[in-house]
């Protein structure tokens, strides 16, 4: 299972089935009303590219936030689970759970508490019972058992499952992604943070096969201005260990591919759209239940290998979605 971790030291150790020590905080404002966006080729899982859509003028609130926080090394305050307490619910799909592991079902509210059942890595059919328990700052949920009877497990390893077909037609989420699209172009960190999950956080790779770094909503809100050097693994080529700001190491490569000139990008849904690759670019395992957008900036004639990829996850709380994960894709050596 996945140990949220500070925004600044990353993800790791997110595998172990115990739980899990989360802090609770507010529950946000509502998201702003989807901004109208220039709309990019969009392109159904297994569909031939369609033409791009007529653009919209887009104007942008002006928003001014306060000083940011301090650097910290405190765990990131994080919403757990963002499941209701008390609620009959589902279906939930199991989520931060490697694909050779389970999730344990177990007899009471707790990592203590003795093994009744488990669900797959992949499992789709998660139902709450209703009764839910705060235990060491983690939000434990009575689901059905699939061994028969009812057992608990730790809400932060489950999300709202949302069949890929839903999703795909869901006006909701490509609205989300063109609401990213804008706030990281005009480094609006207000918007950015209203978009993130104030369940799981954004967590952000660099590169696929390395270590993501979560950001909660407050931090990132300061993602566009926070000199600290994150440390994002091991740099593809060199071997050296790759450190930088989000704004410094990251940012550049999201706009390379928002900003790229005509004829654009194209948008995907549930499908990793790449330009060749010599490594594995597959949606990562531990993110089985999370849809994404894919969106592809091809390389131009004679520089094919010069194309860049950013693969959006997204995660429903309550019915909206919201930004799960960002994971940025290119040719490497």
């Amino acid at each position: 299972m996945k140990k949220i971790f500070p925004a600044f030291l990353g993800l790791g150790l997110i595998f172990a089935l115990t739980g899990c020590t989360l802090s609770l905080f507010s529950t946000p404002a509502p998201s702003p009303t989807p901004l109208i966006l220039p709309t990019p080729t969009q392109i159904p899982p297994s569909a031939t590219p369609a033409a791009p859509a007529a653009t919209a003028t887009l104007s942008l609130p002006t928003l001014t936030p306060g000083a940011p926080p301090v650097a910290t090394n405190a765990i990131i305050p994080t919403a757990p689970g963002g499941i209701l307490p008390g609620v009959p619910s589902g279906p939930y799909g199991v989520i931060l759970v490697t694909s050779t592991d389970v999730l344990y079902v177990r007899s009471g509210p707790g990592a203590g508490n003795s093994i009744i059942g488990s669900f797959a890595s992949t499992a789709t059919n998660v139902m709450r019972t209703g009764p839910s328990s705060l235990v060491a700052g983690s939000l434990w949920v009575q689901v059905q058992n699939p061994s028969g009877g009812t057992g608990w497990v730790n809400s932060n390893y489950l999300t709202e499952y949302v069949a890929p077909a839903a999703f795909c037609a869901d006006a909701k989420a490509s609205a989300l992604v063109a609401n990213l699209a804008n706030a990281l172009k005009s480094s609006n960190g207000e918007l950015l943070a209203s978009l993130v999950s104030p369940a799981h956080g954004m967590t952000v790779h660099l590169w696929i096969r390395e270590k993501g770094i979560t950001f909660d909503r407050e931090h990132a809100r300061w993602v566009f201005t926070s000199t600290y050097p994150n440390n994002w693994g091991i740099q593809p080529g060199s071997g050296a260990q790759a450190t930088g700001s989000f704004h410094e190491a990251v940012l550049p490569k999201l706009l390379d591919v928002l900003n790229a000139p005509a004829p654009g990008y194209t948008l995907s849904c549930d499908s990793v759209q790449v330009g060749g690759a010599s490594y594995d670019t597959s949606w990562p395992a531990i993110y089985a239940n999370v849809n994404f957008y894919s969106l592809n900036k091809p390389g131009p004639a004679g520089n094919e290998l010069s194309w860049r990829t950013i693969l959006v996850g997204v995660e429903y709380i309550n019915g909206q979605p919201y930004v799960f994960s960002l994971i940025q894709l290119e040719w490497e050596p």
